[in-house]
C-alpha cells in the first residue's frame, strides 16, 4: 500500500473540510494534523514579576518581540493579585527574588496555594544555596541567574513553552 501525503493550505478564508464521500481528500488530513497539534500550541501566557521596572519593561519587550504575550507586576505582592485573580490565566510566571512586600520564594508558594499550575522561571541575581535548595524544593524548573545573555532568558522560556506544547498534545491523544 502507498500513501502520497501531500500538505498544501487551502486558499485563504476556506476551512478544511472533510470530503462529502467520507473518503480523504488532500485538506482534511492536513487539517487533522492541524487540529491535533496547533490547536494546542498558543503564545505562551507570561507573568514577569519585579521591582526593577527598566528590568521588567525591558525582559517584557523582549519576550513580546519573540511572540510571547506578556503582563508586569512590579512587586510580588501585584503579582500574587493578579495570579489570584486567574490561577489558569498564565503558562509562565518570571519572578525576581527580592521585592517589596513579598519575596520570590512567598510568590511562588501561594501562587501554587491559589491553584497556579504554570511554569516559573526564578530570574535573580546573587542567590545564596539556601535559596537555590528553597526554590528546588518548590520545584521551579529553572533558575537564571542575573545579569544573563537575553539568549539565554529565551532559551529556557522556549524549552519551557515545548514541555507545554508536548504535555497538551500527549493529553489531547
Amino acid at each position: 500500500m502507498r500513501i502520497r501525503v501531500t500538505a498544501e493550505f487551502p486558499r485563504p478564508g476556506r476551512a478544511f473540510r472533510p470530503c462529502e464521500s467520507g473518503r480523504p481528500n488532500r485538506f482534511s488530513l492536513f487539517g487533522l494534523l492541524m487540529d491535533t497539534q496547533i490547536a494546542h500550541r498558543h503564545s505562551l501566557r507570561i507573568l514577569c514579576a519585579d521591582d526593577n521596572i527598566e528590568l521588567v519593561e525591558l525582559l517584557s519587550d523582549m519576550l513580546r518581540f519573540y511572540g510571547y504575550r506578556v503582563k508586569c507586576a512590579y512587586d510580588g505582592t501585584r503579582a500574587l493579585r493578579t495570579i489570584s485573580a486567574a490561577p489558569d490565566k498564565y503558562d509562565l510566571l518570571i519572578t525576581d527574588m527580592q521585592m517589596p512586600g513579598l519575596s520570590g520564594h512567598d510568590l511562588v508558594v501561594q501562587a501554587r496555594e491559589t491553584g497556579f499550575h504554570g511554569k516559573v522561571i526564578v530570574f535573580a541575581g546573587a542567590l545564596s544555596l539556601e535559596e537555590r535548595q528553597r526554590f528546588g524544593e518548590l520545584a521551579v524548573e529553572a533558575i537564571v541567574d542575573k545579569p544573563a545573555d537575553h539568549r539565554q532568558l529565551i532559551s529556557v522560556v522556549a524549552r519551557l513553552q515545548t514541555e507545554l506544547w508536548e504535555h497538551a498534545s500527549a493529553t489531547a491523544a
